[in-house]
């Protein structure tokens, strides 16, 4: 898989990456981490492809 990231800047300037999971999930196996579960934000809500918001729960195997 090729990343296809798209990069974004704020108002000030700063600039970020967009990541799918698919990619955050090959980014962190390359780095020995196996994603257990992904939430949209601190309550739990369980995350989707309409949230920017992307917390992942990750262990090093």
């Amino acid at each position: 898989m090729e990343l296809n990231k798209e990069q974004l800047s704020d108002k000030g300037g700063c600039s970020f990456l967009l990541y799918s999971l698919d990619e955050i999930t090959e980014i962190f196996c390359k780095l020995g981490l196996r994603i257990c579960n992904s939430f949209a934000d601190f309550s739990g809500k369980p995350s989707s492809d309409n949230d920017i918001q992307l917390m992942v729960y990750s262990i090093r195997e």
